[in-house]
């Protein structure tokens, strides 16, 4: 199988309270957490994950953010421009994934069926994170359940963030690493001991549509990845690349 890299690219980056990452655990410290995308390099056609979002767009939502790079710059960096991307797959349809998906004119872009399917008809608590002019009229590759994309990328059915959620597989020098679908950081995959929580594995994300899906989500890339990526954390901004 071949072996890749992930160069993750941050666009963006805001504080949010822990606890919010955290499915029924109050956590009141204040966090940095960051807007990515991610560039699979080596893999043949290019291939991105997620499409990004600006803080300016960021803050048209009534959300802080602090800029980092623009798109250009950031894929700059790895020799490329938006209009050189040849596939983007979409973790799910939130906009900080999916907001800036016009600028890959010449891209595909991977969806799981069932996040499409909700995202173009949402339910009311959930309408608020949808925006269908942002994706409705996309070149969509609509799939269901896990796939191969090419060698050595593949993606994971991962619900339960949101309905239809999917997690990238990229084999690496060190393994596989998992870019996840859900919004996490890596302290969801080591929970807390002690207390009444001895027994969980990891913790699902706060925000949750289906928390029952979320945990069993999460488990399947810990137990899959050599390497997990957490899409929110902070941490791959000190990454030039994965594994460094």
């Amino acid at each position: 199988m071949k072996q890749h890299y992930i160069r993750p690219i941050a666009l963006a980056r805001g504080v949010r309270k822990k606890g919010s990452f955290k499915y029924r655990m109050i956590d009141a410290e204040e966090i940095f957490t960051s807007c990515y995308v991610w560039y699979i390099e080596g893999a043949k056609p290019n291939i991105l994950v997620d499409a990004g979002e600006t803080a300016e767009m960021f803050r048209k939502r009534g959300r802080v953010e602090e800029h980092i790079q623009s798109l250009d710059e950031g894929l700059g960096k790895v020799g490329l421009k938006p209009e050189d991307i040849n596939i983007v797959i979409l973790t799910h349809l939130h906009s900080d994934h999916v907001a800036l998906a016009s600028r890959y004119t010449k891209a595909r872009f991977i969806v799981q069926k069932a996040e499409i399917d909700f995202a173009l008809n949402p339910h009311p608590l959930a309408a608020g994170s949808y925006h269908v002019e942002q994706f409705n009229d996309l070149n969509f590759d609509v799939i269901s359940g896990d796939k191969e994309i090419t060698d050595g990328v593949s993606v994971l059915l991962t619900p339960g963030h949101t309905p239809g959620g999917q997690s990238v597989a990229v084999s690496t020098p060190a393994g596989t690493a998992i870019i996840t679908g859900f919004c996490c950081l890596q302290d969801n995959f080591d929970p807390p001991k002690g207390g009444r929580d001895t027994s969980y594995e990891v913790v699902p994300p706060g925000y949750s549509l289906n928390a029952l899906d979320a945990y069993d989500s999460l488990v399947k890339v810990k137990r899959c990845a050599d390497i997990v990526v957490a899409i929110h954390d902070i941490m791959f901004q000190q990454h030039s690349r994965i594994p460094a």
